[in-house]
Order: C-alpha cells, then structure tokens, then sequence
C-alpha cells in the first residue's frame, strides 16, 4: 500500500528561524558592500589627491633646479624717474611690484606671506628667472630706439619653438650692460618693446639717468651710429620668469597651485597663470643661504630678514645669497568622504638644490 502523503507544511518557529538567517546573510553582504563602495571611494580620492601633490611638487623642482641658468645679472630700469616693476600676484591680492630700489632681479624672488589667506594661514609665493634654451644668446642684426632686429639665421615666426611672441622677456646684452624688455609686437625679424606694458620693464630715458634700460645699452655705440653699428657685440636672450602661487578664487573652496609665465595670460587686462595641481591648500617656502662665512637655514626672507634684524643680523639676508630651496606642500582631495564629511589630506616636503647657483666664487 501506498503512504499517505504528509499534509503538514513549515512551522512558525522554522520560518523565523529561516528568515533571521536570510536576513544576517544579506546584512553581512550589503556591510561587504557598502566597505568595497568606502574603500573604492577613499582610493579614488586619495589617489586623486596624490596625483596633484606628486605633479605640483615634479613642477616646481624642475623649474627650481633651472633658477639661474644662463642669468648671472639681470638689470631693470633703475635711477632718477625709473618706476617700480610690476610683480605677478595672485587673483584678488593688491597690486605688487619688486624691490623698487634693486637695479636688477635675482635669479630666486622669495614672497613669504604674499599668498592668499588659506585655513587661516598665508600662503608663500615665489619666482624664478632662468634663460630659455630655445632663443639664448641669439645674434641681432639691428638695435633700435625701442626695438631690435633679430639675425636673419634665427626665424622668429616659423612656428618653432625660437619664435618670439607678445609677452615673452627678452634680455638683451651687450657687454656688461644688459636690459630686462617686454615683448609688446613683431613684425618679421623685429621685435618691438614699446612702453605701457603691464610690468614697466620698457622704460626710456633720453638722458641716460637711468641704467638698466634700452637706451642705457645702446649708449656704448657712437654717436651718430647706425642702428646695425648700435647692435655689434649684442645679444638677445628669452627669460623664463615662472611664478607659483596659490588661487583661491577661480573655484571658491577648492584650492590650486598655479604656474604662472612672465606676466600671464591677459584676461580681461589682468594676468592669469595655468593651474598646475588642484587641492594645494599649503605653499610653504624656506631658504638656505651662503654668504662666503655662515651657512643659515629655514630663512624665511620675511622683512626682518631683508632689513638686517632677522636671522643674517647685523648684516641682511640677500635672495642672491640662496642655495636651497626648502619646498612644503599639503593636499587635500576636491571632494569630502560621504561617510565622514571631510577632506583627506597629505603633504609632501623637499630640498631642492639650485644647481645653476651652487658654485660661485661671490656672494652679492
């Protein structure tokens, strides 16, 4: 005989028990998942994070490895009625200029606290002077009163990397004297420096009061000299002058480190530098310095400094006399970790040697 089938079904108690199960297991796999989503989230904003910081920190050591190359002394209008020049400065920071009473740059222009205002703090700038490979100490065929013709050897508009544009410095030397000219336009092999440019480097005086200029360099001709006699023995050099700062107002609460060429792009009639990283929200800068006797260290170049009554006293702390540059950077990711509602920070440290600087037998 055939049983008969059992009509009963599952109880009460091994449906609870069979839902308690299902319920840790799926507990336990959403947790899983909702660590694998924090951890893929972290990785992605810390890696982010660290990618600016690696590229910020690769930026500037290359171009302070490259302060001073082929610049020993760069003159600037300086004398009776010479006027102060300009400095690039960060978005919504007042108006700049260098040291109104130096007669030339230094190849390293510290600017402690000159920075905008991050987490409380002030931020550093600095800027660099270095002649460019690619047009240096390239022959000029013609001097004149505001410009000057360039070889015909050396085409300045082929599309190479020796073309010659508006806004690029261009030194000219001829002897000891030498000139620091801004690039206002070209026309084929001549290049034109009229005055009104944004940094005041074209300044000209017909009586020679002031040294450092256009005219001061084309004195040492004879009178009545052509503008080809006024140009033997000059040379032409294109200068980088690279400034890093922070900005703080091109994306209100994000941060980035900007690089900033000679004057800039001219936005609207100011001056704009290219971001390099985002997320810097620390620029943080110290020097060491040599001057024949002491070696200091961790100067910061603040005013006390440069006046004699900070750590070179009694004498002061010159920008020629830096060897070193003591590089702080910190980071934080664009974004804030859901889980937390804050940032990830890191911050990376280095001393860059000036190899261009190192090995001198003076100390100015």
């Amino acid at each position: 005989m055939r049983p008969k089938p059992s009509e009963s079904g599952f109880s009460l108690v091994e449906l609870l028990v069979t839902l308690v199960l299902v319920l840790i297991v799926t507990g336990g796999l959403f947790t899983a998942i909702t660590h694998a989503m924090r951890a893929s989230e972290t990785a992605r904003a810390v890696t982010s994070m660290n990618a600016n910081l690696r590229t910020a920190a690769d930026l500037m050591v290359r171009d302070f490895i490259q302060a001073g190359q082929g610049v020993r002394t760069v003159q600037i209008p300086s004398g009776a009625g010479a006027m102060p020049i300009n400095r690039p400065v960060p978005p919504g920071e007042p108006p700049m200029t260098f040291d109104p009473l130096a007669t030339e740059l230094p190849a390293v222009t510290p600017g402690p606290d000159l920075g905008p205002v991050v987490n409380g703090q002030r931020t550093d700038t600095l800027t660099t002077l270095a002649a460019d490979p690619s047009f240096e100490s390239v022959g000029l065929s013609a001097l004149g009163a505001n410009s000057m013709t360039v070889v015909n050897t050396v085409v300045i508009d082929d599309g190479g990397p020796d073309d010659i544009r508006v806004g690029d410095l261009i030194m000219i030397t001829k002897g000891s004297a030498t000139t620091l000219l801004f690039v206002t336009r070209t026309n084929g092999q001549q290049v034109f420096f009229e005055t009104g440019d944004p940094m005041n480097l074209n300044q000209f005086d017909g009586t020679l009061a002031m040294t450092g200029t256009l005219d001061w360099v084309r004195q040492t001709a004879p009178t009545g000299a052509t503008a080809a006699q006024q140009a033997a023995g000059s040379v032409a050099s294109r200068l980088r002058m690279i400034t890093y700062y922070l900005d703080t107002l091109t994306e209100p609460g994000t941060p980035r480190l900007v690089r900033r060429i000679g004057w800039g792009d001219i936005v609207a009639g100011v001056g704009r530098g290219r971001t390099a990283a985002f997320g810097i929200e620390e620029l943080f800068l110290r020097y060491d310095l040599v001057d024949g006797v002491n070696n200091f260290s961790d100067v910061a170049m603040d005013a006390a400094d440069l006046a004699g009554t900070g750590t070179c006293a009694p004498s002061p702390c010159s920008p020629n006399q830096i060897r070193k540059i003591n590089l702080t950077l910190r980071a934080r990711s664009r974004e804030r970790f859901v889980h937390t509602q804050d940032f990830f920070r890191n911050s990376l440290a280095t001393q860059v040697s000036l190899r261009s600087l190192a090995l001198v037998d003076r100390y100015q």
